[in-house]
């Protein structure tokens, strides 16, 4: 197989692009709908790189683990509004300890320190 000369130029052109890697992942939780114990169900995944505020919707019955992280504890706030509106559900937790949702709804979550106090 032969290439021609542009082809060529443009083969080391893209693989001369620099390659820049993901930051870490320093905030990621699962939320559980079926479960107030983070054991069994359907899961969502928060993963806290996707911005301010994210529209999953998880029943008071479910529950939120956090999965990964680089503090001793993290803090997510449950919405019972979606886009991070309405009353705040707050969820304070150590990576890998259970939250259940205690019977409130929630439509979104952030990890926005500013409703903590």
């Amino acid at each position: 197989m032969r290439f021609t000369l542009p082809t060529l130029a443009l083969v080391a052109a893209v693989s001369a692009a620099p390659q820049v890697p993901d930051g870490p992942l320093n905030f990621y939780a699962r939320l559980f709908r079926e479960s107030d114990d983070c054991t069994t169900g359907s899961t969502s995944a928060y993963v806290g790189s996707r911005g301010g505020c994210v529209n999953i919707s998880v029943p008071g019955s479910g529950s939120a683990l956090v999965v990964v992280g680089e503090a001793a504890k993290y803090y997510l706030a449950g919405w019972t509004g979606p886009d991070c509106t309405g009353t705040v559900v707050l969820v304070e937790t150590n990576p890998g300890v259970c939250t259940s949702l205690g019977g409130t709804d929630v439509q979104s979550w952030s990890n926005d320190l500013r409703v903590f106090g």
